[in-house]
């Protein structure tokens, strides 16, 4: 019997060891990561430790392309996102979420280690071209799945385009850039 009890104590302690890597392994690792959704488009994100070392989600850049079915076109715009205290990321996850009247976004990220995955949707009006102003169309992205993987542990380099700055201030930041006739046009929104 007592060496049954010890057999017993051993495999336990085996066990819980074998799930530690695991554990380790699943977490999140401060720096950048990028990756591509379904339909090709870039996705990328910045995690952080915050103040009391929790690790947070900073930033998050994707673009997306819309399907405008009243019209039969399609809309892509770029948006940036940045958040100064960040968005807490539990048991390996984040959930981000925009909804304001210009932009329904949702990006759902799990972390795997040096890996994540999730997905992301998008819902946009658009005026129609040639119509009376008021004609508006809601424009989307369905739900797609993503893939990133980690790029560097220096987030220092957060843009693509030289001439963007990174605001520690408000709260929430976001940054959309789109291109007409050749032009790329950015817009700063601050809460």
């Amino acid at each position: 019997m007592k060496n049954l009890g010890e057999s017993l104590a051993l495999l336990a302690t085996a066990s819980i060891l074998c799930l530690v890597p695991a554990a380790q392994a699943s977490a999140q690792q401060t720096g950048s990561y990028s990756g591509r959704t379904a339909d090709g488009n870039p996705i990328s994100f910045d995690v952080a430790s915050d103040a009391q070392g929790q690790m947070v989600l900073t930033h998050v850049a994707i673009q997306f392309t819309a399907a405008c079915a009243q019209s039969g076109t399609s809309v892509t715009q770029s948006w940036q996102f940045f958040f100064s205290s960040g968005l807490p990321i539990v048991h390996g996850h984040v959930k981000h979420v925009e909804n304001n009247p210009q932009l329904y976004l949702l990006n759902g990220i799990t972390f795997h280690g040096a890996h994540a995955t999730g997905t992301t949707e998008a819902r946009l009006p658009i005026l129609i071209l040639g119509k009376p102003p008021a004609a508006v169309q809601l424009c989307a992205s369905a739900k797609q799945a993503f893939e990133a993987g980690f790029q560097t542990a220096d987030s220092g380099h957060l843009f693509d385009h030289p001439g963007n700055a990174r605001l520690k201030a408000p709260e929430r930041t976001a940054i959309l850039e789109w291109s007409s006739q050749g032009v790329t046009h950015q817009e700063l929104w601050k809460q």
